[in-house]
């Protein structure tokens, strides 16, 4: 099933190549957990602070749905 991963700030490398504006679909077995999905992709534990899947806040141990977008949302540190 596909899902749609947005990621932001550095973590937009980590999306795989030919993705674009920071998005791109990734394909998961059914049953892959919010986890999984970015375990695979690299994202470090320390970037996982907010992340959502269809807009609401997202449970590591949660599966994805076929069409769910993900985000990963990088806090902006500023003064």
């Amino acid at each position: 099933m596909d899902v749609t991963v947005a990621l932001f700030g550095t973590y937009a490398d980590l999306l795989p190549p030919g993705s674009e504006g920071g998005k791109a679909i990734v394909e998961v077995d059914e049953g892959t957990t919010v986890a999984a999905l970015l375990d695979r992709l690299g994202v470090p534990e320390e970037g996982r602070r907010f992340v959502t899947v269809d807009g609401r806040p997202a449970e590591p141990t949660g599966g994805l749905r076929q069409g769910a977008e993900v985000r990963v949302i990088v806090p902006l540190a500023g003064g």
